[in-house]
């Protein structure tokens, strides 16, 4: 959920060749970046499988729409080093470049916005669960953009990237420690940072504030047969998910300063591994995986 970094000195970079000790420290940071992002993918898609096709495993919507976009946020940031030119002494191709560029700077949104429909479910599931119903028209009009809203974000952020990249093919270049194609320059990751920080921001109010209808009725909500009852270990795992969210605004702000991006890079590739523990880990997944053991 964090935006790639920006590195404006990679044609220098690019031009000197670096010593033996900074190459070596570079590709160390390219291999852990790229491991937690093919374990966190490879993981989130394991659970994924598992919800559509397991008949004893059941998950809104709006829950595989997250697994999903996780997944695309995983694609986009190894999609450099699955093309065998992430550490390659030559410039990876422009139009690679470019479209890895679009995706990174768009991926950062477009997971915020998934995690945010999530929270948005839950508290229109727990609204549902303490009065009636709402209409069916409404709730159909509702799931839709709850759904496409997401992509929709992610779309925008992905041509106004191919725009300015088609426009200054020369600000599209590999960053200084091989992990990724970015914008130089510093304003397209300042926008994404501002905008998922603003949706984060958003959603954790809105967990306080489901937090606190929970208190007041948890009574009421155990005790209702609706089909809308919510399970408190979701509502935990949420909780937990939005936690680690506060903690990723905390380090947009410091990427924002520009104090460190080494351990921005770590971060950004730790989060889908982090999203794959606290949703892959439901009892009803692992009783599916560990067959052997009914």
């Amino acid at each position: 959920m964090f935006y790639a970094r920006d590195v404006s000195d990679a044609p220098a970079l690019a031009a000197a060749p670096a010593p033996i000790q900074e190459t070596q420290q570079d590709l160390t940071e390219v291999r852990v970046f790229m491991t937690f992002q093919i374990i966190g993918g490879i993981g989130l898609l394991a659970v994924l499988l598992t919800a559509i096709f397991a008949s004893k495993v059941y998950r809104h919507f709006t829950w595989l729409n997250f697994c999903i976009t996780w997944l695309i946020y995983c694609i986009s940031y190894t999609l450099l080093g699955f093309s065998g030119q992430q550490t390659s002494p030559k410039p990876p191709s422009y139009p690679l470049c470019l479209a890895q560029a679009s995706m990174i700077y768009a991926a950062p949104v477009l997971v915020a916005m998934s995690t945010f429909s999530l929270v948005l479910q839950l508290w229109f599931t727990l609204s549902n669960a303490l009065q009636p119903p709402k209409q069916k028209q409404r709730d159909t009009l509702r799931n839709i953009a709850l759904l496409l809203a997401p992509y929709i974000a992610w779309l925008g952020f992905v041509i106004g990237i191919l725009v300015i990249g088609t426009e200054r093919p020369e600000l599209v270049v590999r960053a200084g420690h091989f992990v990724y194609c970015t914008i130089s320059g510093g304003k397209a990751g300042n926008i994404t940072a501002i905008v998922t920080a603003a949706i984060l921001c958003i959603m954790v109010v809105l967990d306080l504030y489901i937090g606190a209808m929970l208190y007041r009725n948890w009574r009421a909500l155990r005790g209702s047969d609706r089909p809308g009852q919510i399970p408190f270990s979701l509502v935990v795992r949420i909780a937990i998910f939005s936690f680690v969210c506060v903690i990723g605004i905390g380090c947009t702000m410091v990427f924002l300063s520009n104090v460190s991006y080494i351990a921005g890079n770590i971060i950004i590739s730790l989060m889908p591994v982090i999203a794959f523990l606290v949703f892959g880990t439901q009892q009803d997944i692992l009783n599916v995986w560990l067959f052997w053991r009914r």
